[in-house]
């Protein structure tokens, strides 16, 4: 019940929506408190000034005319009558003997004020209190005055309390008026929040609905997504990638076209041999032995298909086990060389090896002949008659590097990008001809990288291929971050 109560609040354009409306409330609550608050502040400052301005020139008067100890001058109690009813307050003057000289409503003259605030004024610190509850603001004033010696002497305290009701009232109606502004804004608020949470959400939907399209197998759409720069680079990713599926559903199609057409041409060429054979039971030694001579190779042939096969099917599991030994790199070359040199001949091909240095590293010696030995094998069979292939093996302080370089017809700028890819073929007619399936150089590749280490390829259409195979010397197993 709860998850779907919940189940909108996930939706991103809903997300948006409140978050949106979330942040621009608070920040309009903020800002109109703030310009309330300072609007009352500076009312109520600018009326505290005028009122400590006149408060200084009391002062003055009172110790001028020594009101506090003959109140003669009758013209400061009308002075202080018209203030103290001009701001709707109270007046009231206090002694050095902390009695009520002057009070501007009668009501505290001749009494004693003995308070903390009365006392702190007659040692020359004034004070000033604020209730926002009252409304009200209370100002002790000292009277000091000064001798002809320089000294000051502390004659009395004024003390000033007065509304600051209208300064409120003033604010309450900036309040409404800020009111009348803030709902149209709140409109506008909406309108831009329901705008900005479907612009954010919209290359989403419009996404889902083409990955959607696309998982029912429409893997030549692609997505077109014009919005965020991280939206962009993902739909640029997901693109990518929809390439490389569409390339590899490709490859694959081709490859059970090719393999199911491999697989049936010796076993077509079996059948028609073996078929004149048994049509010619007198037929002499020459032609049975000619006959299964060619069934020979047709089932060699099958056997090489096959057996790509399987191996690609082991070096694609997981969990395939890598037998990892110290091995000598140049003993292991010199028995690849050996192994292909016939191979090289029967192609009219020099084979060449160089080794700088001895090289023990540790790799599993099956993959790795096997890898290395599709590098020779296909240097030789793709090369011009008369042509070259030369081996070299190097090594540093952490990687064995070898190099395979042939002067043979090389590969087509167009298919440097593709030839690890599986199944695929640069020329389709040639490798039919040397028995090539299409595996080999996805094998190497996986062994290669099943040892931690590179493979390279720089290859130039008519002079020839170099491929350049980097180990570590020391294997480190990756861990399984699954």
């Amino acid at each position: 019940m709860i998850r779907k109560f919940l189940k909108p609040f996930r939706s991103m354009s809903i997300t948006t929506f409140l978050t949106d409306i979330v942040i621009f409330a608070f920040a309009a609550v903020i800002l109109v408190l703030s310009a309330l608050s300072l609007n009352r502040t500076n009312l109520i400052d600018e009326k505290v000034k005028n009122a400590q301005r006149y408060l200084s020139e009391l002062s003055d008067k009172v110790i001028l005319n020594a009101y506090l100890a003959n109140k003669e001058d009758a013209s400061i109690g009308k002075e202080m009558n018209l203030m103290a009813d001009s701001y709707d307050g109270r007046i009231l003057l206090i002694d050095s003997n902390l009695n009520c000289v002057n009070d501007t409503f009668n009501v505290e003259v001749g009494k004693t004020f003995v308070s903390t605030d009365v006392v702190r004024a007659l040692n020359g610190t004034s004070g000033e209190y604020r209730d926002d509850e009252t409304q009200m603001v209370e100002i002790y004033y000292p009277i000091i005055s000064k001798s002809n010696s320089g000294e000051n002497g502390l004659n009395g305290v004024i003390i000033f309390s007065f509304s600051v009701a209208s300064e409120y009232e003033v604010s309450d109606r900036l309040g409404k008026s800020l009111l009348l502004i803030v709902i149209p804004c709140a409109v506008l608020l909406l309108l831009i929040a329901t705008f900005h949470s479907r612009y954010v959400s919209k290359p989403l939907v419009t996404m889902t609905k083409s990955l959607n399209h696309i998982s029912e197998g429409y893997f030549d759409d692609k997505l077109e997504i014009k919005s965020f720069t991280e939206l962009e680079d993902m739909a640029d990713a997901v693109n990518n990638m929809l390439f490389r599926l569409n390339s590899l559903e490709n490859s694959r199609q081709e490859f059970v076209s090719n393999v199911s057409h491999e697989l049936k041409t010796p076993l077509t060429s079996i059948k028609i041999l073996a078929d004149s054979l048994v049509q010619q039971p007198d037929a002499p030694p020459a032609v049975y032995q000619e006959f299964l001579g060619d069934i020979n190779a047709e089932i060699d042939r099958e056997n090489r298909i096959i057996t790509d096969l399987l191996e690609l099917v082991k070096l694609d599991r997981k969990n395939g086990e890598m037998h990892i030994a110290m091995v000598s790199v140049n003993e292991l070359l010199e028995i690849l060389m050996k192994r292909i040199k016939p191979i090289a001949q029967t192609y009219n091909v020099d084979l060449i090896y160089e080794s700088y240095r001895k090289v023990d590293a540790e790799v599993d010696e099956v993959k790795m002949s096997l890898a290395i030995s599709n590098l020779v094998e296909n240097a030789v069979k793709y090369n011009k008659e008369g042509g070259w292939v030369k081996v070299t093996l190097d090594s540093d302080h952490k990687y064995f590097i070898v190099t395979v370089s042939d002067s043979g017809i090389g590969i087509p700028e167009s298919s440097v990008k593709h030839i690890f890819d599986r199944f695929y073929r640069v020329d389709k007619m040639r490798a039919r001809k040397t028995g090539g399936t299409g595996l080999g150089l996805s094998i190497t590749k996986s062994v290669i990288l099943m040892h931690n280490g590179q493979l390279r390829v720089e290859s130039t259409e008519g002079e020839g291929t170099t491929f350049t195979v980097k180990v570590p010397l020391s294997f480190v197993e990756k861990q399984n971050t699954e």
